[in-house]
Order: C-alpha cells, then structure tokens, then sequence
C-alpha cells in the first residue's frame, strides 16, 4: 500500500534505475540527479578531474563518520576566479630560468593557494580541537589525512615539475583536500547553529554535493539544512508527483577524454591518483581519502625513490615526523 505522498520535500524524482533496481531517488535542493558511477576503473581526465568519478562533484552514500562531506562545496558559476575550483591551465607554470624542460608555478598562483591554506588551516583549528575533546563527536572521522595531504600538495607544488600531468595532479589533489576541509569547516558551523531558521536557504547557499540517503529522516534533515540530499526508497513507498519527475543526466561535469593511460610508475605519491577499487559505489571516495584500501599498487620511480629515501634518513637523523612520507 503507497502512501499519498512523502512528508518531507522533494525537489525532484526518477527511477534510481542502476542506482538500485525497483527503486526510485528522490532529491531536494538540486534540479537534476546523476546517473550512477560508471563501472570502469577510474582515469585522470585531461582538466585533472578523474571523469564520472569525481567524488568531489557526484553525490556519493553518505557516512556517518564523515557526515561533512555533503557540505562539499560544487563550482560556482565564477569558479575561474575561485581557488578551490579554478580550471587548471598552463598560465599556471612557468618556464624554469636555469633548466631546459622543466617549469615552476607562477608566484602569484602559489601565493594564492598559499593564502588559501592559511585560510582553510584557521577555519579548521577550533572544530579540530572540539572533535578531539568531546565526547560527544567520537564516532566523527576527523579529517586529519585531508590536512596532511593539502600542505604535502602545496610543498610540492613549490618544486620543480618535468611533467605537465604531475602539476596537473599536484594542483587538484591540493585542492580536492582544501574541499574537504571548507566542508568540514561548513558542517561544522551549520551543526552549531542549532535554530533552524539561522540556516542558510538553498538560494543564499552555495551549490554542495550533498550525500545519497537510504535513512528518510536523515535525508528530511539534510533537505531543511538547503544541502543537496539524494533518497533512495523502493519505487511503491509513495505516491510521486509526476510533475517533478525527470531523466538521471549522464556524468559530463568533466571533461571526457582521459589525459593518458594509469601510469605504471609514479612520480608522485599514489593518493594524487585515482583509485582501483572493487566495489565503486561503495568504497570509491573513502579510498580516494585515504581511509579504505585501494587496489593498486605504488610504485615509484627511481629518482622519486630517491627523493623519499633521503627523506626517511633525514627523519631518522632529527627524530622528526615528515606528514608527507605516506604513499596512501
């Protein structure tokens, strides 16, 4: 037996078709839903973005331990001008003065992400230091591979680059992390609103990914927070609105043509990659994260070898930690 119709709002519907057969998604604050991931191994694209697979722009399930994520910030329409989602272009680098192919990031590209590491990091300390220290949020993953991983991004984008994909990389992982952290930072300050009504509305917000729900009251919670909120339930729950129905739109947010086959060695460490995963709906974005296991293998090439070697005897000598030596 359906209901008349669900009690909470729905902006619009369509049949969850691969998402999940005999089904139907049902999403608040977006006009359109995507089309499920695409069941091949993910590739970097040509724009850095990593296709149909790019956790940063396609909703994906949501996750207790990291509820934040769905306040992950979608580019603006002046996403040129916005550090966090700016198309990467070679005005980026330069020409090295003294060696004959090999190139430096602009100075004045590096300072704003610079600037904008300083930003992310102060918007951080506090709910880092709340997390930690009450109780009440000890089932919260705090996101502390995402801030290790953006000043291991932004010390290497000061280095020298060979390869315009290694600088492609470089920029979007220092940025998918930057992300994540200004979505953690946005959960956070929305969770301490407590008045509903002090929420930003869905026009007054900026576009987020939001998350896929199968728990109703989750989804109902989301879609009052104005975040994006995805609900699968089997396709009898409810009486639907046919008004509101519409086509699951193919996953074109990046551009489509890969910039090159998976390298078989790698010249950075293996988490600027896209990982090989079993299950892609499933363990995808955590992997990509640094917080499931990923199937491919790291393996490094002689002179990036080198460079981690020395590293690891200059941690051994001065007793100090180097964040940035972890591969995954």
């Amino acid at each position: 037996m359906s209901y008349p119709s669900p009690p909470y709002h729905y902006a619009c519907w369509g049949p969850a078709g691969d998402w999940r057969r005999g089904h139907v998604i049902l999403a608040a604050n977006v006009d359109t839903i995507p089309s499920p991931p695409p069941q091949n191994q993910a590739a970097v694209m040509v724009d850095g973005l990593w296709g149909g697979h790019e956790w940063t722009l396609y909703p994906q399930p949501y996750r207790h331990e990291s509820p934040y994520l769905a306040w992950l910030r979608l580019p603006s329409k002046n996403a040129a001008s916005d550090t966090l989602t700016r198309p990467i272009h070679k005005r980026m680098w330069q020409a090295h003065p003294d060696k004959s192919n090999v190139h430096l990031v602009d100075p004045g590209v590096f300072s704003e992400f610079k600037d904008k590491v300083e930003e992310v990091k102060a918007a951080v300390m506090d709910p880092f230091h709340e997390i930690t220290t009450n109780a009440r949020f000890s089932r919260i993953q705090h996101p502390r591979t995402a801030y290790s991983r953006a000043f291991e991004a932004l010390d290497r984008l000061e280095k020298d680059f060979e390869a315009w994909r290694d600088f492609v990389e470089v920029v979007r992982g220092l940025q998918r992390n930057l992300l994540e952290l200004m979505a953690f930072a946005d959960w956070w300050h929305d969770i301490q609103q407590g008045d509903e009504s002090r929420l930003p509305s869905r026009r007054s917000r900026a576009p987020t990914r939001g998350a896929i729900f199968d728990d109703e009251g989750l989804y109902a919670s989301h879609a009052r927070w104005s975040i994006a909120a995805y609900l699968i339930i089997p396709n009898n729950r409810f009486i639907l609105d046919p008004d509101k129905r519409v086509t699951l739109l193919p996953r074109t947010s990046s551009r489509i043509d890969a910039m090159s086959i998976q390298p078989l060695v790698h010249s950075l460490h293996l988490w600027y990659h896209p990982p090989h995963v079993g299950d892609i709906y499933a363990d995808f974005e955590t992997a990509a994260r640094g917080y499931a296991e990923r199937l491919d293998t790291f393996n490094p090439t002689k002179e990036f070898k080198r460079m981690l070697d020395k590293l690891k005897n200059q941690m051994a000598d001065e007793g100090t930690f180097l964040f940035f030596l972890d591969p995954f």
